[in-house]
């Protein structure tokens, strides 16, 4: 595997950002899992537009090879671009649903996936990870982004701070407040400032009645005040900030996007605005129930599919309808 030049990864993680920058939770130190895909870095100038009309990438969050379950991707969304209808879907997949592996006659939880894949310690092999979410969307992943999200913090104090809008307050006793360790995180309704650390805790809480899908809605909340942000701050069009976001970003991301792919993606993405960008999850909430909820001895709390182990027919009509 080759590095990109300097300027290629720039582009990739601005895409990044824009898609994906929200998926985080507890986090260590620095560490070094950045692997490109990637043989020709010269290709920046023979760009060439997509073959379809649509493209799918496949976002996962992982805490660190250094952390307690490092790679478990306790964050999953599935990044669905249509370039005829202008229009960008965010599919996020609950990390509790319970999947049979690939090839096996064994179940696990579907965040476990990554982690069976890459034994070794190193990311390398996205396989069977990519295999199970098309077989439960029905859509195919094009590409697929790993990000170790210490840089997630990094990311958003590189911004300057990010402004949060909440109908309802967070007090979450789990977490603690990263001012003070001695208080419970917690957040008042109304607009919020949030530097790196903050944005951290709060997209890592899960203390509310949807427990997970608390979560979920919260990653939701922020990646659209990342993309206003970046669009309205001119990000896009000012090479010293671009460098500051990828220096935030660096030793943080595996991919196998090309710059071919970056270079569309950064031009499309920079034409959005909100009300090109939609919200999908595959919940057990009404009026979809897709997933029910259960208990396991082995596993613990769970989901599966409303119409029972592996089928996934509601999930891809669900889906299918709504794209």
């Amino acid at each position: 595997m080759k590095k990109k030049l300097k300027w290629e990864n720039i582009i990739i993680v601005c895409i990044l950002a824009l898609l994906a920058g929200a998926i985080s939770f507890s986090i260590i130190q620095s560490k070094e899992i950045l692997v490109w895909n990637h043989t020709n870095p010269f290709s920046i100038f023979y760009s060439n537009p997509f073959t379809t009309n649509v493209k799918n990438i496949l976002v996962l969050g992982i805490p660190g090879k250094e952390s307690n379950g490092g790679f478990l991707t306790d964050a999953l969304l599935v990044v669905h671009i249509d370039f005829l209808k202008n229009k960008v879907s965010l599919i996020s997949i609950p990390r509790d649903l319970l999947v049979q592996i690939p090839n096996s006659q064994n179940y696990i939880k579907i965040n476990h996936l990554l982690l069976l894949d890459n034994p070794s310690g190193k990311i390398t092999n996205t396989k069977m990870i990519r295999t199970k979410i098309e077989n439960i969307t029905s859509l195919n992943i094009d590409d697929v982004v790993v990000i170790d999200l210490d840089g997630f913090r990094y990311f958003i104090d590189a911004l300057g701070g990010i402004n949060i809008y909440l109908e309802q307050p967070i007090y979450d006793p789990n977490l603690s407040n990263p001012d003070n360790p001695n208080e419970a995180f917690y957040l008042a309704s109304g607009w919020n400032f949030l530097d790196g650390k903050k944005a951290a805790k709060f997209i890592r809480s899960r203390y509310g009645p949807s427990g997970d899908f608390y979560r979920i809605g919260h990653q939701h909340d922020l990646l659209i005040a990342i993309f206003q942000k970046l669009k309205t701050s001119q990000y896009l069009n000012n090479p010293s900030k671009l460098l500051e976001i990828w220096n935030s970003w660096k030793g943080y991301i595996y991919t196998d996007l090309s710059i071919n792919d970056g270079i569309k993606l950064a031009t499309f993405m920079s034409n959005l605005t909100k009300n090109d960008i939609q919200f999908l999850t595959i919940s057990h909430l009404t009026p979809e129930q897709l997933l029910m909820s259960s208990e396991t001895p082995d596993f613990g709390y769970i989901l599966i599919p409303s119409l029972g182990l592996e089928n996934y027919s509601a999930i891809q009509n669900y889906v299918n309808k709504n794209l």
